[in-house]
């Protein structure tokens, strides 16, 4: 089930995408969970974002 828009908790994102079968809605609340954590991350960031959006994702930890 793919949540509506006004549902922002990351947590109940999670949640549901772990329970997902549909690999469409599966690609949608993977993209709906990366915005929500990245606002998370803005919000506790002291000086906000700095990236734009554009650059590539790194899903393994490495961070370069």
């Amino acid at each position: 089930m793919v949540p509506h828009l006004g549902d922002g908790d990351w947590r109940s994102i999670a949640e549901q995408t772990s329970n997902e079968m549909d690999p469409a809605k599966l690609m949608i609340l993977v993209e709906k969970l990366c915005r929500a954590l990245e606002g998370e991350h803005e919000k506790k960031s002291p000086l906000g974002a700095t990236s734009t959006g554009n650059e590539p994702r790194s899903f393994t930890g490495d961070q370069a």
